[in-house]
């Protein structure tokens, strides 16, 4: 006789087989029951055997089904970790142009400052001689001396 079993709804069966025991007019009746006795138990024995087997086979599945949801996690956390770090990279080499550029910018201004620096020397030096000529013409006419504030060098 064959008996099926199932773990859980749609998962995995296992099967016993029991073997008939056979009656015959020799054998007396305890004999029978010791008989049915040893077969039972050696066959309960292969039932639990069977069903830790089936169980023990049930988890395996499950487990490699937790492995491989793992391993799949840390491949999107790998391909994630990768794409942080080019955006770093990205970033520092645009931190590095903008640095460069800035350090282009103060030369060039640095430059522009020499180079102005004589002619707005030039130029103030105008405008005091024009502002002097001015005050001694108005000084000699005598017109509006007290509105024409006096140029300093400081005075930019």
């Amino acid at each position: 006789e064959t008996t099926y079993h199932t773990l859980e709804e749609g998962m995995v069966e296992y099967c016993t087989t029991e073997t008939p025991v056979t009656v015959t007019a020799e054998a007396p009746v305890e004999m029978l029951a010791a008989q049915a006795e040893c077969s039972a138990k050696p066959q309960e024995l292969k039932s639990r055997i069977a069903l830790n087997s089936a169980k023990l086979l049930q988890e395996h599945r499950v487990t490699n089904l937790h492995v491989r949801e793992i391993a799949q996690h840390l491949e999107n956390q790998n391909d994630l970790l990768q794409m942080i770090r080019r955006s770093q990279e990205a970033q520092a080499c645009a931190q590095e142009r903008q640095a460069q550029a800035l350090e282009g910018t103060q030369a060039a201004l640095l430059a522009l400052i020499q180079m102005f620096r004589p002619a707005l020397k030039d130029l103030r030096k105008f405008l005091q001689n024009a502002n002097s000529a001015n005050a001694a013409a108005a000084a000699e006419t005598g017109e509006g001396v007290e509105n024409v504030p006096p140029q300093t060098e400081d005075a930019q």
